[in-house]
C-alpha cells in the first residue's frame, strides 16, 4: 500500500469511530426532544423526531459496519 492509501487509511480509523461517537451523542439528544415533545402534548412532533430517532440509529449501525469493514492489521 502507498503511502497515500495508508494515510487515508488511517484517518477512516480515526475518523469513523469519532463521527459514530458523534451521531450517538446526537440520538441522546433527540432522545430528549422526543420527550420534550410529548410532554408538551405535540405528538406529532414527537412522531417525526422519533423518525429521525430511528434513521439516525440506522446511521450508526452503517458506520459500525464501515468500521467492519476496513483492513484489519493480523
Amino acid at each position: 500500500m502507498d503511502g497515500h492509501h495508508h494515510e487515508n487509511l488511517k484517518k477512516l480509523e480515526r475518523g469513523l469511530p469519532y463521527l459514530l461517537a458523534h451521531n450517538r451523542e446526537h440520538e441522546k439528544e433527540i432522545e430528549k426532544w422526543i420527550q420534550r415533545a410529548k410532554e408538551s402534548h405535540q405528538d406529532a412532533v414527537a412522531g417525526d423526531l422519533q423518525k429521525v430517532l430511528e434513521l439516525s440509529k440506522k446511521i450508526s449501525e452503517l458506520f459500525e459496519n464501515a468500521i467492519e469493514n476496513l483492513p484489519h492489521e493480523d
